[in-house]
C-alpha cells in the first residue's frame, strides 16, 4: 500500500493504468479536445460496391485474424473499402500512437510556410536557449535534424518497457521539466529513432507561433483538413496541458486519412496551402527517402524486400521491376533477397497503425489496431497491398 500511495503522482501509475495496451485507454490518460471543421470535408462511397469486389476479397483475407479495429482503403477521395471491427465503427475515436509524428512534421511545415520559423536550419537554441545555456553543443543541432531524426541527443528507446526513454517521456506529469534535461550523446547527422525529436519540435512550434501546440494544430491543420469528429490528443497533466506529440492523437479513421489526401495535393486544400509543395515534393520523393535512410520529415518511406528460393526466380523479378528503383542484397540462409524503393510514403505508430500514402495511385490506406500477428511483416503487407490495387 505505502508504494502504490508513493506512486500515486508518479509517471509509473499513470504506465501501469494502460499496461494492456487496449484501443481505448487512451480515455484513462488527461487529454484535451480538439474540434472539428464547420466545414467537414466527406470521402464518397462509391456507387457500384460490385466493381471494387476483388479488393473486397484481398484485403478480406490479409485482415482476418490480425486485430484490426478499422480498415479503409480511398482512391481519387473515394471509399473503396471500409469495414470496422471489435466493436468499433467509422465514429470510434481511436489511438494514432506515433503517427502522430507525421502531424507534428507538418505543422512545422506550416510554421516555416508562414515565416513563423525562419529556416529549417536554424538552430535549434533560437527557439530553446536553456539547451545552449546548459550545453553550447546544442547550438549544433538544428531544426533539420530533429525533423530528420539525426540530433545526436541521449536517448534511448525501442524495449517500450519502464526503462525506455520515450515512456518515460510519453507519460511524465511536467513534459517541458523532462524534456528541457535531455542530453547530447554525439555529434548530430546519424539517423537513430527518437521520440525526444518531435517533442521538441512540438516546444519549438509554440515558441515560434506564441500558440499552445493544440490550438494551432486545431487552426491550421484539423479544421483545415475538414476533420468531421472532434478529436482528443493526450497530455502530461490536466494543469500544464503539454500534448504528446510524439504520439496520443485519437481520431477517426476518415480524419486520420485527411493527412494522406493533403499530401496527394500538394500541401493544399482547396485555396489554402497548408504546407509548401516543396515540403510535399521532399516527402514524397524517392530518392530524397532512399538517401535518407526511408526516413524524412516526420514520415516513412519502407524499403520493400522481396525473398526468392533461387537466383533464377529473382533476375526474372528483377527485369518485371526494372522500371523500380532498387538496390541488391546479398544472399542470406541460402535465400535470395530483391529490395527496391517505392512510390508511397506513411507513416506509422507503435501496434501497427499506419497511414499509407501513394501518390502515382492517388491512393490512401489507413489501418487501426493491435499489432499484426507476423512481426516485422505489417508494413511490408501495406505496401504490396498498395501495389496490388
Amino acid at each position: 500500500m505505502s508504494l502504490l500511495f508513493s506512486l500515486s503522482s508518479c509517471w509509473m501509475l499513470r504506465a501501469y493504468k494502460v499496461r494492456n495496451l487496449k484501443l481505448t485507454d487512451h480515455k484513462k490518460l488527461p487529454s484535451v479536445t480538439i474540434v472539428k471543421s464547420e466545414n467537414p470535408f466527406e470521402f464518397i462511397e462509391v456507387p457500384d460496391k460490385n466493381k471494387y469486389k476483388k479488393v473486397e476479397i484481398v484485403v478480406d483475407s490479409m485482415i482476418t485474424n490480425t486485430e484490426t479495429a478499422a480498415f479503409v482503403v480511398i482512391r481519387n477521395d473515394s471509399l473503396i473499402y471500409q469495414k470496422y471491427f471489435m466493436g468499433f465503427n467509422e465514429n470510434s475515436l481511436l489511438p494514432s500512437n506515433s503517427m502522430a509524428k507525421s502531424f507534428t512534421g507538418t505543422l512545422v511545415g506550416t510554421a516555416l510556410l508562414e515565416g513563423k520559423i525562419k529556416s529549417e536550419h536554424e538552430p535549434i537554441t533560437n527557439y530553446l536557449p536553456e539547451l545552449g545555456k546548459r550545453d553550447p553543443r546544442f547550438q549544433e543541432i538544428t531544426i533539420k535534424h530533429l525533423l530528420d531524426m539525426r540530433s545526436g541527443l541521449d536517448f534511448n528507446e525501442g524495449s517500450y518497457n519502464l526503462k525506455d526513454d520515450a515512456v518515460k517521456l510519453g507519460f511524465r506529469p511536467n513534459l517541458e521539466k523532462h524534456l528541457l534535461k535531455v542530453k547530447i550523446k554525439e555529434k548530430p547527422g546519424k539517423f537513430k529513432y527518437q521520440s525526444v525529436n518531435p517533442q521538441l519540435l512540438g516546444l519549438i512550434i509554440e515558441r515560434a507561433t506564441g500558440e499552445k501546440l493544440q490550438d494551432y494544430f486545431q487552426q491550421k491543420l484539423w479544421q483545415p483538413i475538414g476533420a468531421e469528429h472532434n478529436a482528443t490528443w493526450n497530455v502530461d497533466s490536466k494543469k500544464r496541458k503539454h500534448v504528446i506529440t510524439s504520439a496520443a492523437i485519437n481520431a477517426t479513421a476518415h480524419d486520420f486519412a485527411k493527412l494522406g489526401r493533403l499530401y496527394l495535393n500538394n500541401g493544399k486544400i482547396k485555396s489554402n496551402q497548408i504546407v509548401s509543395a516543396d515540403w510535399v515534393r521532399t516527402v514524397s520523393s524517392v530518392d530524397t527517402l532512399e538517401k535518407y535512410e526511408g526516413y524524412k520529415y516526420q514520415w516513412w518511406n519502407k524499403r520493400g524486400t522481396q525473398y526468392f528460393k533461387d537466383s533464377i526466380m529473382k533476375s526474372v523479378k528483377i527485369k518485371a521491376k526494372a522500371s523500380k528503383k532498387r538496390q541488391r542484397l546479398p544472399p542470406t540462409n541460402h535465400s535470395y533477397d530483391l529490395g527496391y524503393a517505392v512510390d508511397a510514403f506513411n507513416a506509422y505508430g507503435f501496434l501497427d497503425q499506419v497511414i499509407y500514402v501513394n501518390p502515382t495511385k492517388k491512393l490512401i490506406i489507413v489501418r487501426l489496431g493491435r499489432g499484426w500477428p507476423k512481426r516485422g511483416r505489417f508494413i511490408q503487407s501495406i505496401y504490396e497491398l498498395g501495389e496490388q490495387l
